[in-house]
This record gives structure tokens, C-alpha cells and sequence, in this order.
């Protein structure tokens, strides 16, 4: 599940007899208090059963710090630590209570690149209150993940995964872009402006559309360049409520890559009825429940 600005998305995923992962329901909630959303988590907890189900938080957006930096000459189990007084400088909260976390980035094209790792960090002012919600649910919280690697997630089911893909993934006010190969993260960025800023239905697209491609733009040719791997070549961009032909459009015609829609419908097992609307915001959480069939998240 996610707590978003806009309200609750939910994604409930199960294993088959045949133990594939199939996704048993998907839906966002468009309410913000506490209480409806407790009544609507509990609810679902007792139609799903969900007592007996591994319970994923995966952050919004605005609820963490991704910051990518130069890897401590220090172990794997001392790194958290080591990344909490790095940060410390760098974030607008305290880092002695923070939850921190990192994955490793890939090696640069140049042998005399430093190692590189991204960090993220939240506080505990913000995951408290995320987590009682969860208890008062009555759900067994297992895993807090991120946008990022929920993302990678489902970006490993594309058929473009071993040659590189970039997924472009968009909010009300904000969106992620990323770039993956192979299950690793390239590179991740967020966005400032979300699908509500495009304004796709005006004749006249406005400046923030225009931004958007040139900030992919940079981003394959960064990826390109910094790793020295093959251009990517496929954008898959997932949907949003309206209007995602004439977003594609305007990136096939401002991109090197080819863009085209990810409808997770048809990469996932399951008969659970996808809309744009749904996937729009509940692509992240849906991609949270294939965290462990993904190595190395």
C-alpha cells in the first residue's frame, strides 16, 4: 500500500498452485483522513484474508530522500551508518532516528570512477504515523520500499529487460523516471511535474511538457555516456487517467527513443481489471508485491 497526497493505493498479489504470482485485486482510494483509510485497509484485511500476507509499505514520493553518492570504504553491514552521518548535512531532519537504506549502482564506463550507491532516507516524523496505521489495520508490516526499485520491479517483466528499458511513471504533481538493465538501477529521477501540470488536453503544449522530454533526453544520454552501455532504446511509459496517447505522441516526437504504453495488464498474471486511472496510481504498489521475485531489491 501507499499513502499519497491524493489518497490510498492498494495492490494485493498471491501465489498460484503453480507459484506464479498472481495480482488478486488493485484499486486507488481517493481519501486522505486516517480513520477511512484504517476502515478501508481493514476491510480489505478481512475480504483478502491479508493476516496471513507479507504487508509492503512503499513511500510516496515526498515522504523520503534519494541522494546518490560516492560509496564509504566501509562493509555492507557497517554502510547503513556510515550513509547516516554522510547524509547528515543533506537532509532537512534529524538522521539519528531516520530509517536509512541504499543499493549499489552499476560500475562507470572509466576504471578510475569512484563506486557510486544511491541513499535513501526517511524520518521518523514521517514513517511513525504510516506504520500505526498499518498496526491499527490490523496488517503484519513486513517491508518499506521505495518508488525507485518498486518500479525496477516491473520493469524486469519487460521484454526489453536484458538490452535496458526506462519507464517513465506519472502523479498528479510529481512522477519518477527511471533506467534500468538486467534488474539494476541506471539511473532515477524525480519529477516535479505530474500528469495535472501537462495540461495534454490544451493545443498548445505548455513549457512543463517540453521540460519533461528534455529531462529524459538527458537522462538516456547521461546513462549512455557515464555507463558506456548501448542507447536504450524503448521508453515504456505508464499510463495516466487521460490523454496518455497524446503524452506519447509528444515524446515520440521530441525523443531519440522509441516510447510506448506499459499496460501492466498484460505483463502480470491475474484477471483483475487495470484502468488507466488504476494504473496511474497504483503502478508503484503493484510492482511493490514482486519485491521477492526480483534479486538483489
Amino acid at each position: 500500500m501507499c499513502f499519497l497526497p491524493q489518497g490510498l493505493s492498494v495492490a494485493i498479489a498471491q501465489y498460484t498452485p503453480e507459484n506464479k504470482l498472481e495480482l488478486a485485486f488493485s484499486d486507488f482510494f481517493a481519501i486522505s483522513s486516517p480513520s477511512e483509510q484504517v476502515n478501508t485497509l481493514s476491510r480489505l484485511a478481512n475480504e483478502y484474508t491479508l493476516g496471513d500476507f507479507h504487508c509492503h509499505l512503499l513511500l510516496a514520493p515526498a515522504d523520503y530522500r534519494h541522494l546518490t553518492l560516492e560509496t564509504p570504504p566501509v562493509a555492507n553491514d557497517e554502510m547503513r551508518e556510515a550513509l547516516r552521518w554522510k547524509i547528515a548535512d543533506l537532509v532537512d531532519f534529524s538522521v539519528e532516528q531516520a530509517c536509512i537504506d541504499f543499493y549499489l549502482l552499476p560500475d562507470a564506463k572509466h576504471a578510475s570512477s569512484k563506486k557510486m550507491l544511491a541513499a535513501i532516507a526517511s524520518s521518523a516524523a514521517v514513517l511513525k504515523p504510516k506504520i500505526k496505521l498499518c498496526q491499527q489495520a490490523g496488517l503484519d508490516l513486513e517491508v518499506i520500499d521505495i518508488q525507485e526499485t518498486a518500479l525496477r520491479n516491473l520493469a524486469t517483466l519487460l521484454p526489453e529487460n536484458d538490452r535496458g528499458v526506462a519507464i517513465l511513471h506519472l502523479l498528479p504533481t510529481n512522477g519518477s523516471i527511471i533506467i534500468q538493465k538486467q534488474d539494476q538501477i541506471y539511473l532515477s529521477r524525480k519529477l516535479d511535474s505530474g500528469f495535472t501540470d501537462l495540461r495534454l488536453d490544451s493545443d498548445i503544449p505548455p513549457q512543463e511538457l517540453n521540460d519533461l522530454a528534455l529531462e529524459i533526453q538527458r537522462s538516456l544520454d547521461y546513462v549512455e555516456s557515464y555507463y558506456g552501455i548501448p542507447p536504450i532504446s524503448t521508453l515504456a511509459v505508464i499510463p495516466i487517467p487521460s490523454h496518455t496517447e497524446s503524452l506519447l505522441n509528444h515524446l515520440n516526437e521530441n525523443l531519440s527513443t522509441n516510447s510506448r504504453i506499459m499496460d501492466i495488464s498484460t505483463i502480470l498474471e491475474g484477471e483483475t481489471i487495470l484502468t488507466d486511472k488504476t494504473q496511474a496510481y497504483c503502478a508503484t504498489v503493484i510492482g511493490a508485491t514482486l519485491r521477492h521475485q526480483v534479486s538483489d531489491t
